[in-house]
């Protein structure tokens, strides 16, 4: 067993995970959305100055919702490419148990979300009375999230 040979290998491995992320990113508008929530998150965190666990809870949850992203979009292409000559039942139910999957774990982070954010409403709103800077702030936020998510890496069916 060489070691270089070994390490080699296993930094190559971060290298093809990363592509995978970045194609998931690319390909999969949804994958886009979470990863603009999760901006909103850690940035209403900050605002809110929030404990390390309720930091950690987020984390978490958003991590979870991102990785389940990618997972689904693994059982979608190796199901379409599996099924590619004769869609099947059996194809969309496993698809469609994916999807699933990330629905539920994402509905679960938005009750972490609650949590952690509910008591803490009054003083985000407060914020944006003090700062009306922090309105015109989210309003572009949200305007870049909105383009990233459904215009960015849109293929041109024109062709």
């Amino acid at each position: 067993m060489n070691i270089k040979n070994e390490l080699l290998k296993f930094f190559k491995s971060f290298r093809y995970a990363a592509s995978g992320i970045i194609r998931c990113i690319k390909t999969q508008r949804n994958m886009r959305f979470h990863i603009g929530a999760a901006g909103a998150v850690a940035i209403v965190a900050i605002l809110c100055s929030v404990s390390i666990a309720e930091e950690l809870a987020l984390l978490l949850t958003v991590g979870g919702v991102i990785a389940l992203e990618c997972v689904n979009t693994a059982i979608e292409n190796a199901v379409n490419l599996a099924a590619k000559t004769k869609p099947s039942e059996l194809a969309k139910a496993a698809k469609d148990c994916a999807a699933g999957a990330v629905l539920l774990f994402c509905i679960a982070a938005a009750c972490v979300a609650a949590v952690v954010f509910g008591r803490r409403i009054l003083y985000i709103l407060g914020c944006f009375a003090e700062y009306p800077e922090l309105i015109i702030a989210a309003v572009l936020y949200f305007g870049l999230w909105f383009w990233w998510v459904f215009f960015c890496f849109r293929e041109n069916k024109d062709d």
